[in-house]
């Protein structure tokens, strides 16, 4: 057992290299984790090669063991939550599909937002009669808003510009939802109940969901777009976490 914990730790601190190499956000959690994993293997292994070593007492043995019990029971039950609304098909003919914005490099697509306007493109072309709410606001590093990224992309692929509503002062997955729902409002004049999609990349959509709930979107479900499979398990880790910020926020 301990051999093993010992070479996930290994393996945790090298795809920390690899995170790092690409400037992925939250990398560090990784070395928290390898970590832990090789902290605990190194001291199970001296354990088990030298019985009569150091041994933690056991009034924090028993406190640990179920405070990493619990844990691992509370991460295992979220993220099976989180992989269920990846794989959540679409509902056809939504009134309107809130795309939600990703960061833009100068005046190009990331690679996240990339993959979520090629499922924008492809369920707007089945379903001609659905809206569509372009949702993000300008940050660092990016020369026009996302939301005008995703208009100029969408328009370019064959999308109707008279389909698109374009949501621009948003900087979170909060205000995405607040505001998309103030364009709605002005369109239909109802911004609550509208039968709602929201569009993000597969691992975002629970919480993205859970989010539009508590603004109160009454009929709303996920339109999942693809991730990079190299930081999936990455970004599965980092929305734990995400959901937990949310939770303590009172967001959900």
């Amino acid at each position: 057992m301990y051999d093993g914990m010992i070479a996930l730790g290994i393996l945790c601190l090298l795809y920390l290299a690899v995170l790092l190499s690409k400037r992925v956000d939250f990398a560090f959690i990784w070395l928290v984790i390898g970590g832990f994993l090789l902290a605990a293997g190194g001291y199970w292994r001296q354990r088990a090669l030298h019985p009569e070593g150091f041994r933690l007492p056991g009034v924090l043995t028993v406190p640990l063991a179920v405070f990493a019990a619990v844990g691992l029971a509370v991460f295992v039950t979220v993220e099976g939550m989180i992989l269920k609304e990846m794989l959540v098909k679409p509902q056809a003919d939504l009134d309107v599909l809130i795309i939600l914005g990703a960061q833009v490099r100068g005046e190009r697509p990331s690679l996240a937002l990339w993959r979520r306007l090629e499922a924008a493109e492809d369920y707007l072309k089945e379903n001609p009669r659905t809206l569509a709410v372009l949702s993000g606001g300008q940050g660092d590093g990016e020369d026009i808003t996302e939301a005008e990224c995703m208009r100029r992309y969408l328009t370019a692929h064959g999308v109707g510009e008279e389909r698109l509503i374009l949501e621009d002062r948003s900087t979170t997955t909060l205000e995405n939802l607040l505001f998309s729902r103030e364009k709605i409002a002005q369109i239909n004049g109802d911004g609550w109940h509208q039968k709602t999609g929201l569009l993000s990349n597969n691992f975002h959509i629970f919480r993205a969901r859970l989010l539009a709930q508590k603004c109160g979107y009454t009929d709303v479900q996920g339109v999942p777009a693809k991730s990079d499979w190299r930081l999936q398990v990455h970004y599965l880790v980092r929305e734990f976490f995400a959901l937990g910020k949310e939770k303590i926020s009172g967001h959900i």
